[in-house]
Formats: C-alpha cells, structure tokens, sequence
C-alpha cells in the first residue's frame, strides 16, 4: 500500500481552483462532490481518509451531511470549512455543534493536512487506526 497517496472527498456546491491546487497539490487523491446526498452516497461505497465540507447544496445542510457521515464511517476525519481565516471569530463559527468537527479556514486546512499526513503515516507504522 503507498502511504504516500491518501483519497479525500471534498464537498462543495462549486468547483474551487484554490482548493483543488492545496489538495491535489499534496499529493492527496481529490474526489469532488456536489451535494450532501452524493456525498453520503460516495462514503457508503468507497472508503475515504478525509472529507472536506465546504458547502452542501441547498437539499442538506453542513450538518446534516456531517452527522450522516460520522453515522456511515465514525472514524472518518471531517473538515468543515469557514469562509474567513479568525477560526475564533463568532461569526466564521457554524450556528450549531457538530461533535468532534474540525472547523477551519482555507488558511488553517495546510497545516491540518500536514500534520493529517503525519498523524496517517505513524498510524500505519505503529499499527494504529486512530487518527
């Protein structure tokens, strides 16, 4: 198995240069939906090591995507992105609580991934499936 390739599933209404250049630019294996549904669907069939929500589509919302996904895999390490870099600031937080979310900025996701690919790498070198 190549340690080195990781698959995320990024969820987002539209496509994101940006994102896709961070993403893919790492090394990871990209695999963009457009929808919470789709996104549920994905998960039930294919094993991923990091869904990115960014936005939902207007049928399911941020946290019904979410609570459905951990339901699916509850391993599965959830990003859900804000739109500002303040991770502080009450006002780039979500409205509601989500358990065990990881909530950052496109600013924040650089640092989460590498220390994501650190964490996956000593995970599969100790024997470890905790992330």
């Amino acid at each position: 198995m190549n340690l080195e390739i990781k698959k995320i599933m990024v969820v987002c209404s539209e496509f994101n240069d940006e994102l896709e250049a961070k993403l893919g630019g790492n090394g990871w294996t990209v695999i963009w939906v457009y929808d919470g549904a789709t996104a549920i669907a994905k998960a039930r069939r294919e094993d991923f090591d990091l869904a990115v929500l960014v936005s939902t589509g207007k049928e399911m919302d941020v946290a019904e995507t979410y609570l459905n996904l951990r339901d699916i895999r509850a391993a599965l390490a959830i990003v859900v992105m804000t739109e500002h870099a303040d991770e502080d600031s009450p006002a780039t937080k979500p409205s509601f609580s989500l358990p065990n979310a990881k909530v950052m900025s496109a600013e924040g996701l650089d640092q989460f991934l590498e220390s994501f690919k650190n964490a996956s790498e000593k995970s599969f070198s100790t024997g470890s499936t905790n992330i």
